[in-house]
């Protein structure tokens, strides 16, 4: 476990570095898929900043939310002081929470640039899960979204993980695991979006396909920190909407389509 990387003698969070690359990677795969679409590719730079940004900001907002409990416990236990509300702002994200506030951000810029929201979505969309799957690998290595007690040699203690993970227990990598299917989504809709004449589907079959890789990956976190709402975590009832919305978009990409067909 390396949560602190010293780099010319500085130190740097690895969660951090490894969101930054995450990003970079994600921003050059989009620049290079307006490119296909024919969509230039200073507005997609920008469109990026700002589903960017407004990712940062759901992610962060959501988790507050599903730890308003614990954040409560906090301010009786130490008050409403400067160093509560440091740690409280230093706490982690929620991937929904920027999933849900960078799609809104990024339907404002389209509708600013009055260009339909699915010309940015369609390139954006294989970026999603390949700078997700960098950021899980950081979580990894802060002992954040950790797993459930596991026998090694796949369990592993995260002795050195700065996260309230328990350092005395072999924990079921589960930030690995949600890592390689990122991985591998994201080679999957990239593939996809190539291939396919239709490549708006690529929104959907994310949708899909994340919803289900959340729901398994779920089974496996013992984090408190998800909110639990009868018997379901917060993550996993966004993932029954992300799968029902997923389900809709595709069947109404079907009928356009064939609507479509039956009018030429």
């Amino acid at each position: 476990m390396y949560p602190i990387l010293s780099i010319f003698g500085i130190s740097f969070g690895t969660y951090g570095i490894c969101c930054v690359l995450g990003g970079i990677f994600a921003i050059l795969l989009a620049l290079r898929n307006a490119k296909q679409s024919q969509l230039a590719r200073f507005s997609m730079l920008e469109a990026c900043v700002w589903a960017l940004f407004g990712g940062l900001l759901g992610a962060k907002l959501l988790y507050l939310l599903v730890s308003c409990s614990d954040i409560y416990h906090m301010f009786q236990d130490y008050g409403v002081t400067w160093d509560t509300i440091s740690s409280i702002l230093e706490g982690g994200f929620v991937f929904y929470g920027g999933l849900l506030a960078g799609l809104a951000s990024l339907a404002i810029y389209a509708h600013k640039q009055q260009q339909p929201l699915q010309r940015y979505l369609t390139c954006i969309a294989p970026a999603v899960p390949l700078a997700h799957a960098f950021g899980r690998i950081g979580c990894f290595f802060a002992g954040c979204c950790y797993g459930i007690p596991f026998d090694p040699p796949i369990g592993i203690c995260l002795t050195s993980a700065i996260s309230d993970a328990p350092k005395d227990v072999s924990l079921f990598p589960v930030q690995l695991l949600e890592s390689g299917l990122n991985f591998i989504l994201a080679l999957i809709l990239q593939i996809c979006f190539q291939k396919l004449q239709k490549k708006e589907y690529v929104i959907s079959f994310y949708l899909l396909a994340y919803a289900v890789i959340r729901m398994v990956t779920e089974q496996f976190r013992y984090d408190a920190e998800r909110g639990i709402w009868l018997g379901l975590s917060t993550s996993e009832w966004i993932s029954i909407g992300i799968f029902l919305c997923g389900l809709f978009l595709l069947f109404l990409q079907k009928y356009k389509s064939s609507a479509k067909s039956v009018k030429e």
